[in-house]
């Protein structure tokens, strides 16, 4: 399998360099969305959350690290 970038316009996604697929041929695609820096709010994500203190003090994350067997 072979990652394809394209370019999304106009309903239709449009690969940026040409296929070696003959006319008509059927395909599956799957679309993995590239990151946008705009989306995210870098600063809230880079707020470390209490949440995690709280789960470690209450030992899940030794409970999360055991094998089970």
């Amino acid at each position: 399998m072979a990652g394809i970038a394209a370019r999304f316009e106009n309903g239709a996604l449009h690969p940026l360099r040409p296929l070696t697929l003959r006319q008509g041929e059927r395909v599956e695609v799957i679309v993995i969305r590239r990151g946008d820096p705009a989306r995210w709010d870098l600063d809230r994500l880079g707020a470390a959350g209490d949440e995690d203190l709280e789960l470690a003090g209450a030992g899940l994350v030794e409970s999360l690290d055991r094998p089970r067997g």
